[in-house]
């Protein structure tokens, strides 16, 4: 090929019947040209080569080469199909070819000089700006429309977003509802009922409210029948102190007493609730000028009786935990005696064995009995029969067992704890609490809490049955007798001569009782939640303070017992429920009584102000409601409660 000579047209004639479809049409256009090869009109294939410049020389190049190779040359004529893309937007440009035969691999030849696009390809431009039909985008408006120029109907969703919004005028429609309106702009009319959220309350219709409602004027009146599952919202309580509110349910959680204040400004028939989910046990504190009414058991509301048993020097006593199987010992030869009817009536077992201490299982079957200057003794049959397990003359002074009987801890003074296991089939000791005064043994239901008590000395406690032993923080005196709940939690002990303490958290603080008087107490004993305390005093000086004490709300307050005064009570046992007490006396001549008392509810009311109270145990629940006039009673309960 010696020179070729190109000369071009472009030939958009079809464009113009189709501009007014900007997204049918594209961007390509049609290219026609006159190639002439050596001064003769060419025919044959070619390859053509096409770019765009912005300059008639050198300049920029617009897009990519865009190659149409074996283009068809006919007698000099051909017709190409150029696309460059969106790139026609009114700026002038020069488009230039190369040629050369198809198949030849050599360099394309420029042809010269480049040639100017005419206005007809920018009919693309023109079909997507100036002509538009078709949604322009919002984007590629400026400035700010003639408000002549706006008007019309418009069927779609229109939204005014920006808070700065004015419109002044008169609007019309089926309908004012616009949805996110402050509600503070509406000054007058009425709202439809459709137009209102499912939790708004309308007059005469029926209502269902799914979420959270708080009426809080304490004079809302509501006409009409209710249902559910409750008026009264719970509270959860982990704390031991709680001041309640009205109309509000408080559910007791911690393992040690906790306290309710009531309220003091109640309303006549405002409720209180309380329920006891834990082994802590709750109390009901009143205020000044306040009292409970209703049907209660109480320190004092029955008779104690003498119980049908010969007169001798009864020196020790142990309950089952219904209280219903007891066992005694009498001093001097006098034996051990066993009931089956509260202590009421009692029959002699054994004459062999007297042990001063005596422990019996909950279920009355298995007896453990110690004596000062003697063994221990066991019994698995409710004490038809007995065994000596520790032959020798020891000084034991106290015992005690866990609720099945399989574990049983016995102390020597001046020696150790001594824990059995398995029945007593085998035995061990910690030497942590030798050379001390040891005066008695208190153990918990499982066996695993043991507390002793040394005279003139300390209280000591163990969480591992006896393997190892820490001082408790109550002061050191002339400790008589020591007792706890079945959880090891709350524990009592007694000062000979002294007052009695508790503690609530298991021995770790100790509270000295000011409502019990300083006297010579000898033993002690709790229901299994450790609320009701029995305490009975060996005083032997005539005309000096004896007798029973009974405490109903974990030894805050104390009860002296109406019986015949009696100088020398060595003994005290208490059923689980404290709702059953026995102790035991002798007299200087070496012959005493055994009395028996049993708590029967009672229409009652507690003592009215600061010292009354009523204690429940886990289990319990009782909703208060308030008559006025500083007077509660209970609308509904479940267990049972106890007065003071």
């Amino acid at each position: 090929m010696n020179r070729i000579v190109i000369r071009g047209a472009l030939m958009l004639a079809s464009l113009f019947f189709v501009v007014s479809d900007a997204c049918a049409q594209g961007t390509a256009f049609t290219y026609q040209g006159r190639l002439n090869d050596a001064g003769v009109a060419a025919t044959g294939a070619y390859d053509l080569k096409f770019a765009l410049y912005d300059a008639y020389t050198n300049g920029n190049a617009i897009s990519g080469a865009q190659t149409n190779a074996a283009t068809g040359v006919t007698n000099g004529l051909f017709t190409s199909t150029l696309d460059f893309g969106s790139v026609f937007t009114g700026t002038n440009y020069w488009l230039a070819l190369g040629v050369r035969t198809n198949g030849n691999t050599n360099a394309f030849t420029v042809l010269w000089p480049r040639q100017l696009l005419a206005p007809v390809p920018y009919a693309i431009f023109a079909n997507s700006a100036s002509n538009l039909l078709g949604r322009l985008a919002t984007t590629q408006l400026v400035g700010t429309l003639p408000s002549a120029q706006v008007s019309g109907n418009y069927s779609g969703s229109v939204n005014f977003t920006n808070g700065g919004n004015a419109f002044s005028g008169t609007f019309f429609g089926n309908g004012l509802f616009v949805n996110n309106l402050n509600a503070s702009n509406l000054t007058s009319g009425t709202v439809a009922d459709a137009r209102l959220t499912t939790n708004v309350a309308l007059l005469d219709h029926n209502q269902t409210f799914t979420g959270q409602n708080n009426f809080t004027n304490r004079f809302n009146s509501f006409v009409g029948s209710f249902y559910g599952n409750g008026l009264v919202g719970w509270q959860f309580v982990t704390g031991t102190v709680q001041q309640a509110s009205i109309d509000t349910g408080y559910i007791v959680t911690s393992s040690n007493l906790t306290t309710i204040i009531l309220p003091t400004d109640a309303l006549g028939g405002e409720i209180v609730r309380i329920s006891g989910a834990s082994v802590g046990g709750w109390r009901i504190a009143q205020n000044a000028g306040q009292s409970i009414a209703g049907t209660f058991y109480t320190a004092s509301n029955s008779t104690w009786v003498k119980a049908n048993a010969a007169n001798l020097g009864w020196q020790a006593i142990a309950a089952a935990a219904d209280g219903l199987k007891m066992v005694a010992s009498a001093s001097g030869g006098g034996g051990l005696y066993t009931s089956t009817d509260a202590g009421k009536n009692w029959s002699s077992v054994s004459t062999t064995f007297s042990p001063t201490s005596l422990a019996s299982s909950a279920d009355g079957n298995h007896l453990f009995g110690a004596t000062v200057g003697g063994g221990v003794i066991t019994s698995a049959d409710s004490g038809v029969t007995w065994k000596l397990l520790t032959p020798g003359n020891y000084p034991w002074t106290g015992i005690a067992a866990s609720g099945d009987g399989s574990t049983f801890a016995a102390c020597i003074s001046n020696a150790a704890v001594y824990v059995w296991s398995n029945y007593g089939a085998s035995s061990n000791y910690s030497t942590a609490l030798q050379n001390l005064p040891l005066a008695g043994v208190a153990c918990s239901d499982t066996g695993t809490r043991l507390a002793a008590i040394a005279y003139g000395g300390g209280i000591y406690l163990s969480t591992n049955a006896g393997a190892n032993w820490s001082t408790a923080t109550a002061p050191p005196a002339n400790w008589s007798a020591i007792t706890m709940s079945a959880d090891g939690t709350k524990l009592a002990a007694t000062v000979k001569g002294g007052r009695i303490y508790t503690s609530a958290d298991a021995g770790a603080s100790w509270i000295a009782q000011s409502n019990a008087p300083a006297a010579a107490w000898s033993a002690l004993a709790a229901s299994s939640d450790g609320g009701r305390l029995a305490a009975v005093i060996n005083n032997p000086t005539t005309n000096a303070i004896s007798g029973i004490y009974f405490s109903a709300n974990y030894g805050l307050t104390w009860t002296l017992q109406s019986l015949p005064l009696e100088q020398h009570f060595l003994g005290v046992a208490a059923s689980d429920d404290g709702a059953k007490v026995a102790a035991v006396c002798q007299n200087t001549t070496v012959t005493g009584k055994i009395y028996a008392w049993q708590a029967t509810p009672q229409n009652t009311a507690s003592t009215k102000g600061t010292n009354g109270s009523v204690t429940g145990s886990f289990g319990s629940a009782v909703e208060l409601q308030y008559l006025g006039d500083g007077r509660f009673m209970p609308v509904s309960s479940t267990g049972i409660f106890w007065a003071n």
